[in-house]
C-alpha cells in the first residue's frame, strides 16, 4: 500500500503547525518575510510543504502574499479577536434570532444531522477541514431564515476563522456540548433562547482563544 499522501499530509501538518505557532507566539513579527527556502532548511523539508503551509496560513489570515515580496506574516492579535468575535457575536446573535421563526422543520432536521456528523467526528489535523466545512454549514443553516439581508451580509464577511479549530482541539468536547444546546434551543423555538446560546458560544470560543495565545505568549517569554 502506498502511503506517500498519508506521509505528505502528515509533513505539511507539521510544517503548518510550527509556522502557525512562530507566528502566534511573536517569534515572527508583523511585516516579516517568509522565505520558503530559508524555512525548507530550517525544518528540514522541500519547499512544496512549506508552500502548502503558507497557503493554509493565508486563508486563516496569518500570512499575506505580497507580489515581488512573498509571505509577508500578518499576525492575528489579542485586539483582533476581540472586535471580530465581539461583533461576531452580537450580529449572529441578532440573525438567528429572526431566522428562527422562519426555519422550516427540514432545516431543524438538516441542522440534527449535521450536529450528530460533526459529534462523531474525531477532530484532529487530518479532519479539521471536514469540521471548518461542518460547522460553517451549522451556523449557515442556523441563520438562513433570517429576514434581513444586510445583517446576514455583515455575518457572512465576519466568517468563522478557520484557525480557531486547529488551536483549540482540547476544547472540542465543550464546544460540541455548546453545539447540542444550540440545537436544542432552536427545537424549543423560543429566538431570545437560541440567541443567547449562540452569543455564549461565540464568546466563549473568543475567550479561549485569547487564553491559547496568552499561553504561547508566556512560552515565548519564558
Amino acid at each position: 500500500m502506498d502511503n506517500s499522501s498519508g506521509d505528505k499530509s502528515t509533513v505539511v501538518t507539521s510544517v503548518t503547525r510550527s509556522l502557525r505557532t512562530a507566528i502566534l507566539d511573536g517569534t515572527l513579527k508583523k511585516g516579516d518575510r517568509l522565505i520558503q527556502e530559508e524555512w525548507a532548511e530550517r525544518l528540514n523539508v522541500s519547499r512544496m510543504p512549506i508552500r502548502e503551509a503558507l497557503t493554509q496560513l493565508q486563508m486563516e489570515g496569518l500570512v499575506e502574499m505580497v507580489p515581488h515580496k512573498g509571505a509577508i506574516v500578518t499576525p492575528i492579535t489579542r485586539d483582533n479577536i476581540e472586535e471580530i468575535y465581539h461583533t461576531r457575536s452580537l450580529l449572529e446573535g441578532l440573525a438567528v434570532e429572526k431566522s428562527l421563526p422562519f426555519l422550516t422543520q427540514e432545516n431543524k432536521n438538516q441542522l440534527l444531522l449535521i450536529l450528530i456528523e460533526m459529534e462523531e467526528l474525531q477532530l484532529c489535523d487530518e479532519t479539521n477541514d471536514k469540521y471548518i466545512r461542518l460547522n460553517a454549514s451549522f451556523h449557515e443553516t442556523l441563520r438562513k431564515g433570517c429576514p434581513w439581508p444586510r445583517v446576514q451580509k455583515m455575518v457572512e464577511t465576519l466568517g468563522i476563522s478557520p484557525i480557531a479549530p486547529n488551536l483549540l482541539i482540547d476544547y472540542y468536547p465543550e464546544t460540541q456540548r455548546e453545539h447540542r444546546m444550540i440545537y436544542e434551543a432552536a427545537l424549543r423555538g423560543d429566538p431570545s433562547e437560541l440567541r443567547a446560546a449562540v452569543e455564549y458560544h461565540i464568546l466563549r470560543t473568543k475567550n479561549n482563544l485569547i487564553h491559547y495565545m496568552d499561553l504561547l505568549s508566556e512560552k515565548n517569554t519564558d
